[in-house]
């Protein structure tokens, strides 16, 4: 049982990750705990046989291999056990073990080789010692062997599922049969083939040409075009002769071939969150609520994607796809009249393994990452609760491929998030206007004051502010990448990245939504504080509400109340994402002491929207016709107007007129007139020689305004809650006994 302990775990040592190795850990581990209680008996039976007398460095060294022995076995049941019940492996008892188990091979060695040496010369001793040779090699090769040819055995029998499926036979190819996720610019991590199908286009036009086509090709790389379409293009710069031009469309023909067959995912390695929720329970949690994970089965979102499939062509929501609903994507259920959520998995929206399969990113925007399914742990994609059982033991005994699978220095990064935080349209979305663009977060951090560049202590990034660090028991706690935290901090990233929509978990009726849109809500105010940095980020409200106005008026007189509104907080512009849906605005409302109102402008009308606001955070977005953009319909946009946000810092200014009323009347003479513009509202002066006028000022914001609600949910009565982002009060004295003027 020692012979295969340690040849076993010689091969989970030395071997990289594969189906074999992990058998070889699981029945390593097997025979470890079946190994105890023998091991024990013998050592026990072996002390009180050998272990009397004078101590020899015999009997020493035998103490010592014993020790190690027992070591080894205790430290590989605690971690047996850890790996079985706790969250994770203890490095101690990991190095424990690893040291322990070294030592028994060359101490067990050495002390049978000692005693064999001392034995030697006695010939009653060597006839003796020649049998148990005999019985412990073929002992040792029979239970050894025999535990090896085991995990051999199911190795091979195991069947391990694919990660690429072929594409449906009707799948269309609108945007080139090197592009099937097109007009997102979500890739597959596809560099063997690429690099396959380059070797052959330079056998096909030769080494002359080469260089030359490969200039051409390094030069269009900017353009949205697809491998195929710069080799192409890059022909007609050299002008190839009809013969190469002829082979190398065979070497595109056989790359187009391969990603017909292998350019699919299986949908179920993209999906199935509430496997990774087994273990990563409290970040599966804070996961559930989340923008993410409503991203694809967002009813406005699906509401949007309809029409757009209707208006342009089913293979166009390919590009909303890419950030918001990726496994449908992925999986090559994006076509033709299948554009909802059609995939295993898919309405999991951006789904724990989408992310972290995520292996490159670029700051293009429109989904520009590349997407690489790891390698699984056997039984990862448990069908029944002892599958389940084995995959997680793995994932805890030997978690180094977990991690370097699912934890890059790249998610630490903004750039990670400006894949899908950075939006545009091009012609083959809007057909003919070409590159206009969308909703931009990342470029709007990236030029901000928050942003110091990566190596400086003053920067603010995404995940500080979306993520900040909470307390923790997950598996994940703990980051000794980010200089900032330790191994052992006890702490995770959430993972609810509150933002500011603030309707959807609600409106979607998600598991834990009533819990996330409250901390929306305070998100949105400023209201939660983010240790972490406190030292570089700014205090108070996220946006700042502050009141110009005089202290003291006499009645009659005409003056102008002013507002600032401060963008203190946010990282990017606020209010930000699709302003043609999204609005925040400024509401001022001037009430004399009894409640009666004064002035009053941006409240709501009778249809719920916006009127007379003095500040209107929003933007108008309109098509080739000069038409608005009120249904989300970004294929028809070529342009905005009336944009209005407030870059990160920046502030705004409002100024509303009032007229100070004119006329006083007694406390409690009856009835308060109203007439034209606060000329004959009238308020009542106490026992006190002044009264007084208060001054409101809220700013408001939702995410979905009713025109857009009206025109895009027809008939279902939505409407969008309001939260209030920040507030300001200021109170007018005026002076008793002044008459009209």
């Amino acid at each position: 049982m020692l012979v295969f302990l340690a040849s076993s775990g010689a091969v989970h040592l030395s071997s990289g990750f594969s189906v074999f190795t992990q058998v070889t850990l699981l029945v390593h581990s097997i025979v470890g705990l079946l190994s105890l209680a023998p091991v024990s008996w013998y050592l026990v039976r072996h002390w009180r046989r050998r272990g009397q007398g004078q101590l020899s460095h015999l009997q020493f060294l035998g103490y010592v291999a014993a020790f190690a022995v027992l070591v080894s076995h205790g430290s590989g049941g605690v971690e047996t056990c850890e790996a079985l019940f706790s969250d994770r492996v203890s490095r101690g008892w990991d190095l424990a073990h690893l040291v322990s188990g070294m030592a028994v091979v060359v101490l067990v060695a050495v002390h049978l080789l000692a005693s064999v040496v001392r034995s030697v010369n006695n010939p009653c001793a060597r006839l003796h010692l020649r049998a148990a040779r005999r019985r412990y090699l073929l002992g040792s090769a029979l239970i050894g062997g025999s535990g090896l040819v085991v995990c051999v055995i199911w190795a091979h029998a195991y069947a391990e599922s694919p990660t690429a499926v072929p594409f449906p036979a009707t799948y269309n190819w609108r945007f080139g049969e090197d592009r099937p996720f097109s007009p997102s610019l979500v890739r597959m991590d596809a560099g063997a083939w690429e690099r396959e199908t380059l070797v052959n286009v330079r056998q096909a036009v030769g080494d002359d040409r080469w260089p030359h086509l490969e200039a051409a090709i390094a030069g269009m790389e900017a353009e949205p075009i697809g491998l195929f379409g710069r080799v192409q293009q890059g022909l007609d710069a050299i002008e190839c002769d009809a013969h190469a031009r002829s082979r190398v469309d065979e070497a595109l023909a056989a790359a187009a071939e391969r990603v017909r067959l292998e350019g699919a995912v299986v949908p179920s390695r993209l999906s199935g969150s509430a496997n990774c929720g087994r273990c990563h329970e409290q970040i599966y949690r804070e996961w559930l609520p989340s923008a993410h994970r409503y991203s694809s089965m967002d009813h406005l979102f699906q509401r949007v994607q309809s029409l757009m499939a209707v208006e342009t062509t089913p293979e166009h929501t390919r590009y909303c796809a890419g950030c918001h609903d990726p496994i449908s994507l992925l999986a090559g259920a994006k076509n033709g009249a299948n554009v909802t959520l059609s995939a295993e998995g898919a309405d999991e929206g951006v789904s724990c393994l989408v992310c972290h399969s995520i292996v490159q990113a670029d700051v293009q925007g429109n989904a520009d990452y590349t997407i690489r399914p790891p390698i699984r742990y056997i039984y990862e994609e448990p069908e029944s609760a002892i599958e389940a059982l084995v995959s997680d033991f793995l994932i805890r005994a030997a978690p180094e491929h977990h991690v370097a699978s699912y934890s890059r220095a790249l998610h630490r990064t903004p750039e990670f998030c400006g894949a899908c935080h950075k939006q545009y349209m091009d012609r083959e979305i809007n057909r003919d206007i070409g590159k206009v663009q969308g909703q931009n977060q990342y470029d709007s951090w990236k030029n901000s004051h928050w942003n110091r560049g990566y190596e400086s202590d003053r920067t603010v990034t995404c995940r500080e502010c979306h993520m900040p660090l909470q307390a923790s028991f997950d598996p994940a706690r703990g980051d000794v990448v980010d200089r900032h935290r330790r191994e052992g901090d006890g702490r995770h990233r959430s993972h609810r990245m509150l933002g500011a929509n603030q309707y959807v978990p609600l409106l979607q009726k998600l598991e834990g939504g009533e819990e996330h849109v409250e901390l929306i809500e305070s998100w949105l105010r400023g209201e939660i504080p983010i240790p972490e940095i406190e030292d570089r980020w700014a205090s108070g409200p996220t946006v700042l509400v502050e009141i110009d106005a005089p202290a003291e008026l006499p009645p009659g007189v005409a003056t102008t109340i002013g507002v600032r509104v401060t963008n203190n907080k946010a990282g990017h512009d606020f209010p930000t994402g699709p302003l043609d849906m999204i609005e925040s605005w400024l509401e001022i409302m001037v009430v004399d002491e009894h409640g009666v109102v004064i002035r009053h402008v941006g409240g709501l009308n009778g249809r719920g929207d916006v009127a007379d606001s003095p500040l209107h955070f929003k933007a108008d977005g309109f098509d080739r016709d000069g038409e608005l953009i009120d249904r989300h319909n970004l294929w028809d946009l070529v342009g905005k107007r009336n944009a209005r946000s407030l870059f990160a810092g920046m502030t705004d200014r409002a100024a509303v007129g009032l007229a100070c009323p004119a006329s006083v009347r007694a406390p409690n003479a009856p009835g308060v007139e109203h007439g034209n513009r606060n000329r004959s509202v009238s308020f009542a002066f106490e026992s006190h020689d002044v009264g007084c006028l208060r001054v409101e000022a809220r700013l408001w914001y939702r995410k979905a305004h009713p025109t857009f609600l009206g025109r895009v949910c027809p008939d279902e009565g939505l409407d969008a809650p309001t939260t209030l982002i920040g507030s300001a009060t200021a109170v007018i004295s005026v002076r008793k006994g002044v008459t009209e003027q």
